[in-house]
């Protein structure tokens, strides 16, 4: 299996998982190669989310396309009837020896996976998926407590730590994630949920950070 993977960077790895996969072949390329994607088995874009307009070009194929996109939906991209999935691509979650995906083609890529030996976790088709949108409203609400003097971020990020055992606390997980990913999700999600509403310091923190 030749797989095209497309980002900046190449990587080393994905889904706690060597690059190449065991039996594949790995291309790495910035963007879609002018030649198109003949002679690849799968692509997976690592950075759909910055260029969304890819869509038009992984519609019109039939290899197994995944696509890094924690806030774009399938339905919302008219993408659910072909051969492609979005995965979580977010810093740390990418590298967990799992991933997280939704398709209507549940069959083609839980298939892919095995082939890979990734284990897999699959989702509904909405904005966040399940860790990400869960991380995200933590750290919303220790954005919250903090800018209404609770306690401070050091202290949140302790009491995080020791109280729920999480591997990191909330600032931490948005120094590591990105506030602008989170941010984004949260204005998404505010679109049909009010609750989610970025905290006022957290977008004072995006403009000062």
């Amino acid at each position: 299996m030749k797989i095209l993977i497309i980002c900046s960077n190449p990587v080393s790895s994905l889904f706690g998982k060597k690059i190449p996969f065991e039996g594949t072949e790995s291309v790495f390329a910035k963007e879609i190669p002018a030649a198109g994607l003949t002679g690849f088995d799968c692509l997976i874009d690592l950075e759909f989310e910055e260029y969304p307009e890819r869509i038009s070009h992984y519609r019109s194929t039939s290899i197994p396309v995944l696509i890094g996109s924690v806030v774009h939906t399938l339905k919302e991209l008219q993408a659910e009837q072909f051969s492609i999935a979005r995965f979580n691509h977010w810093p740390l979650f990418i590298s967990r020896n799992c991933i997280e995906f939704s398709s209507q083609q549940q069959q083609l890529f839980q298939d892919l996976f095995n082939q890979w030996q990734v284990p897999f976790y699959e989702t509904a088709d909405v904005p966040g998926f399940v860790s990400a949108r869960t991380v995200s409203m933590i750290v919303n609400e220790a954005f919250m407590a903090n800018q209404e003097n609770v306690s401070t971020i050091s202290e949140i990020n302790t009491a995080m730590k020791l109280g729920t055992n999480y591997p990191l606390g909330p600032f931490e997980w948005c120094n590591k994630l990105g506030e602008e990913r989170i941010i984004q999700l949260l204005q998404k999600l505010a679109e049909q949920d009010n609750r989610y509403q970025p905290a006022e310091s957290l977008l004072s923190y995006k403009a000062n950070h």
